[in-house]
């Protein structure tokens, strides 16, 4: 059972939207832990498997995965061999218990991995989508890692695709459809600090924060 005291922010995002950036300021904000690829080290962790186990699959839909069993057997050395009968079912739903977990112990945010749906019973869950124009995402994803705007505009054709095939896979929601979210949020309207301002208020709103 969750602890009632426990505030989750889940973040969904597109690809290039400033996901990671707001949930980072947030989680500064709030005083709260942040939790975006750490999660697969706590996954990890709680299952005695080395984080390199998770990475590939990570946020990927079943179909982009293909036979998880020939992947695995490819990284498994020495003592993991006799794992190497998961699903990349078993794996989202070792993600999904450390997700669990971790909201029980504490306050945090969490971004991606299907975390609004995996704590839908949670009251204390606020659901965040964020989206933004294609050419502020481009011009984003084009600065951080040093491509061409078309390069950029085509990875997150991609990216985007992966991550709506892997939420609607795994829930019963639609990936960036705003009744699936609390708050669906255009970040190139109000910036990434005005965004975050924006949620903050929010919860003080609804009376999950001072």
């Amino acid at each position: 059972m969750e602890n009632k005291n426990n505030l989750v922010i889940s973040i969904g995002r597109q690809f290039g939207a400033g996901g990671r950036a707001v949930g980072k300021k947030l989680a500064e904000r709030l005083g709260i832990d942040y939790y975006d690829k750490e999660l697969i080290f706590e996954a990890a962790k709680d299952f005695g498997f080395a984080p390199e186990f998770f990475e590939n699959v990570d946020e990927k839909s079943a179909s982009f995965s293909g036979n998880v069993l020939q992947w695995v057997e490819s990284l498994i050395t020495g003592g993991f061999q006799s794992k190497n009968f998961l699903s990349q079912d078993a794996l989202f739903e070792m993600q999904s218990s450390a997700i669990r977990r971790l909201t029980e112990e504490k306050s945090c945010i969490i971004v991606g991995r299907c975390s609004d749906y995996v704590l839908r019973d949670n009251p204390n869950c606020v659901s965040v989508f964020l989206h933004s124009t294609d050419d502020d995402r481009a011009n984003r994803i084009s600065q951080r890692n040093g491509i061409t705007k078309e390069e950029a505009l085509a990875k997150m054709e991609v990216e985007d695709k992966r991550r709506a095939a892997y939420y609607n896979f795994y829930s019963s929601k639609t990936w960036g459809v705003a009744s699936t979210y609390t708050l669906s949020i255009n970040v190139s309207t109000l910036g990434i600090d005005g965004t975050v301002e924006f949620i903050i208020s929010y919860l003080k709103q609804v009376g999950l924060i001072q």
